[in-house]
Formats: C-alpha cells, sequence, structure tokens
C-alpha cells in the first residue's frame, strides 16, 4: 500500500483513518499488507535522507521494496500495489516500468510478480492541467507545484516551460505512450468528479493503456462526489459505494478486494 502522501509528508500510514480502515479491510480479506516508504522529495524528507528525493528516487524504492518483499519467506511472490493520491502514480509507474534504472536486481520477471494495480486518484500525466471537474483555482495551482517539486523544477513551471521533458518523462503516462514495451497487470482506476486531482488524468491513463494494449483488463471508475464532498479523494472514498456506470453500486473496498482476489 502507497500512502497519499503528495510526494513530499510521510503522513500516510501515521493515523489518517480512511487509510487505516483500507489496511484493516485488505488484511482481513487475507493480504499481508506492506505500507511502503519511500524518500520524499522536499520540504519534509525521511529522518536521515541524505538525497534530494526527486523522482526517480521513489519509483526506484517502490521497487527496492518489492525485491525485498519477494525475497522475504513469508512472501508467496504474488504482489500486488494499492496507491493513492501520489502512491497512485508510483504504483502505476513500477508496474509499467521493467528498467533496472539505479536498482540492482530490477527487470521484468521481477515486475511479472505484479499481478493486480490500483491507484485511487492518482495523477498519470504531468503536463495536463485541464479542470473538468471545475475544482478551485488554489488547487489547481497546489496539484501543479506538488508535480514541479517531485521532478525538481520551481514551482509554477509546467511543461511549456520545461526544456528537459521533466514533468513529461515523469508521468505513467508518458511510459505507457513511449516507454513500456509488456503489458502491464490488470489495472483499476479510481477518480471522482470533484477529486483534488482532475479526473482529466485517469481519462488520459486510461485511453493511453487501452490503445496500447487493447487487451489488458482494465476499468476506470469516475464517481459522482463533488469538491465539496469529504469523500472525494483516493483512500477517503475507500468505504463509499461506486455510483459509476460501471460500478454497480458496490462499496469500492469490496470491488477493490474482489479485484485483487480474482487475479491470484
Amino acid at each position: 500500500m502507497l500512502p497519499p502522501d503528495v510526494f513530499t509528508a510521510d503522513y500516510g500510514d501515521r493515523g489518517v483513518p480512511s487509510e487505516l480502515w483500507a489496511t484493516e479491510d485488505l488484511r482481513n480479506a487475507g493480504f499481508m499488507v506492506f505500507q511502503v516508504d519511500h524518500r520524499l522529495a522536499p520540504p519534509l524528507k525521511l529522518p536521515d535522507q541524505t538525497s534530494e528525493g526527486h523522482a526517480p528516487d521513489q519509483t526506484d524504492d517502490l521497487k527496492r521494496q518489492i525485491l525485498a518483499a519477494l525475497a522475504d519467506p513469508q512472501c508467496d511472490g504474488t504482489i500486488y500495489l494499492v496507491g493513492g493520491s501520489a502512491g497512485g502514480t508510483l504504483a502505476l509507474w513500477v508496474a509499467l516500468d521493467s528498467a533496472a534504472g539505479a536498482v540492482t536486481g530490477w527487470n521484468e520477471s521481477v515486475r511479472a510478480h505484479i499481478k493486480a494495480v490500483v491507484s485511487l486518484s492518482g495523477p498519470t500525466n504531468f503536463c495536463n492541467l485541464m479542470n473538468p471537474g471545475n475544482i478551485p483555482p488554489n488547487a489547481i495551482t497546489r496539484f501543479q507545484n506538488t508535480l514541479d517539486n517531485y521532478v525538481d523544477l520551481p514551482d509554477g513551471t509546467g511543461c511549456d516551460a520545461d526544456p528537459q521533458q521533466k514533468l513529461n518523462h515523469a508521468s505513467p503516462y508518458w511510459l505507457v505512450t513511449n516507454g513500456a514495451t509488456s503489458s502491464p497487470p490488470p489495472i483499476r482506476l479510481y477518480t471522482t468528479d470533484g477529486d483534488t486531482v482532475p479526473y482529466a488524468q485517469e481519462d488520459d491513463m486510461y485511453i493511453a493503456l487501452h490503445t496500447r494494449f487493447p487487451a489488458l483488463d482494465l476499468v476506470k471508475y469516475r464517481m459522482s462526489y463533488k469538491y465539496t464532498d469529504p469523500n472525494h479523494h483516493a483512500y477517503t472514498y475507500w468505504h463509499s459505494v461506486n455510483d459509476d456506470l460501471n460500478g454497480g453500486n458496490e462499496c469500492v473496498s469490496q470491488q477493490v478486494i474482489n479485484f485483487l482476489q480474482a487475479h491470484p
């Protein structure tokens, strides 16, 4: 499980109720659950962290966590990734990326141990700031600044002023359209109408994945909760009813559990 930590704050596994509910539900369903720590971008770094913590430190750390889990005798070799917000971004990236980079031992055969992925409000296309849900402009500004900080750019930079394409190249969407060569595991994408991560992000990822991998087990859900609803982002709608046309009026938590259990 990857917390909704906006790449900078390590609060997700320290008592946020919705994430604790998700952890407990998954454990009760028979899963061994690990809260994944990764390096954090400025200003809030992990204790004793010496690196700056910009991308790809976070995805590299997640790859190392998966390698460590696979080496644990308690692990049966099956890995599931469930991520909220920024955690959804990291989960999608690692499920698509077989390149070792700085991570010794990471390769396609290791990536194949990931059997299913759930992204709850995960940003996917860092160059798309469209706001179809009409969330307040200040929330969009915070969203852009978070992405800029993640890739080591000044606040407010955006893709038009990013000659090295740091934002583009750190996007899971870009990895699908330009880099991923092997089909990812089954994926579920969740968001809401008024999500603080605009639902255009989910739409972009769905289209890219469906175009590149038409046979992929892939479903997206966009629930109707508006920006003023407290259950609009990441794990906060874990215990909400999925009222999307494809949602079946089931609780998101039960949908996720059923989905993971269907892919042993």
